[in-house]
């Protein structure tokens, strides 16, 4: 039987993770939840594909990624993520801001053959914004978006909101007893969702 996805994720201050910490060990979900150094802490969107290619390659099992800022409200059933590759939010609000049109602030990634090559790519991508010292705040997400457009071979399963719900943001999306993963405030993209 295929395992379960391991749920990972990284923070730059602990205080970041304290709730995702405290909820994970509530609800029994396996995790790992990691300090990013602090000589990478400046360029923590664009260190997260790295982080996943790397537990990915290290555990050789499907991943679940969340934000430091968020926190489990229920166990996760992620049986229904385990025929793709692939699986993130699509956010309706935002057709007209492409920065926003998908969100990798939750992610279901497979330890598959074409979600290792997507990583990789998207690993490659971000490291050429890092080379040529781009602008770094939402780098992870704006490079998602622009590989799944382009038509990158993947099998791509819409995250349920329930699974990525943002505080404050879609109350009305869905039901609160639904909420599987809820997103606070913390994370940059968050003030330009709000500004």
């Amino acid at each position: 039987m295929e395992q379960p996805p391991l749920v990972v994720s990284f923070y730059t201050e602990p205080f970041q993770a304290k709730l995702l910490l405290a909820s994970c060990r509530v609800l029994g979900i396996e995790a790992e939840i990691e300090p990013l150094p602090s000589q990478q802490a400046a360029q923590s969107c664009a260190m997260k594909p790295f982080f996943i290619r790397q537990k990915l390659l290290e555990k050789k099992r499907p991943l679940f990624w969340v934000n430091a800022d968020s926190v489990f409200k229920k166990k996760p059933d992620f049986s229904f993520l385990l025929e793709s590759d692939l699986s993130f939010r699509t956010m309706k609000g935002f057709t007209k801001d492409k920065r926003f049109k998908y969100t990798s602030d939750s992610l279901f990634i497979n330890y598959t053959p074409r979600a290792l090559e997507f990583a990789d790519k998207w690993c490659e991508h971000c490291q050429l914004k890092i080379d040529n010292k781009d602008e770094l705040e939402l780098a992870d997400q704006i490079i998602l978006i622009d590989l799944i457009d382009r038509g990158h071979i993947l099998k791509v399963l819409p995250l349920p909101i329930s699974y990525c719900k943002v505080f404050d943001f879609d109350a009305e999306e869905v039901h609160p007893q639904k909420i599987v993963v809820e997103h606070f405030l913390t994370s940059p993209r968050f003030r330009h969702w709000r500004s």
